[in-house]
């Protein structure tokens, strides 16, 4: 997997707004903001990098998705994860965290959801 989803769930209207898309090329890391972003900054989104119609470029996997991994190889075995694929990992039950309303999804689950 080399494309991921980041989706937010608004508070005020209780729906899933689609907030960019985080790529893996050649282990570089690339983020673009989608335009429905601006509705969930609207809607009180934090969104993990200053809004920009520019693509964001990193040597490393962000810290806002890194810290949303869950990391060991207890948790590798725990969960049958196979490939330590960081964009895999990421994926593996949304990164739904108990502290926000944001979700990490796959190209295919996105598709999915949107349509």
């Amino acid at each position: 997997m080399n494309e991921v989803y980041l989706l937010w769930e608004s508070y005020i209207s209780n729906k899933l707004i689609p907030i960019g898309v985080l790529k893996q090329i050649n282990n570089k890391y690339l983020f673009q903001y989608l335009d429905s972003a601006k509705l969930a900054i609207n809607e009180g989104c934090f969104v993990p990098f200053p809004y920009t119609k520019e693509i964001l470029f990193f040597d490393t996997l962000p810290d806002f998705f890194e810290q949303r991994i869950l990391k060991g190889e207890f948790y590798y075995q725990k969960f049958n994860l196979k490939d330590k694929n960081q964009l895999n990992c990421l994926v593996y039950n949304d990164s739904i965290k108990n502290t926000d309303n944001f979700k990490i999804v796959s190209k295919e689950k996105y598709d999915k959801i949107m349509n």
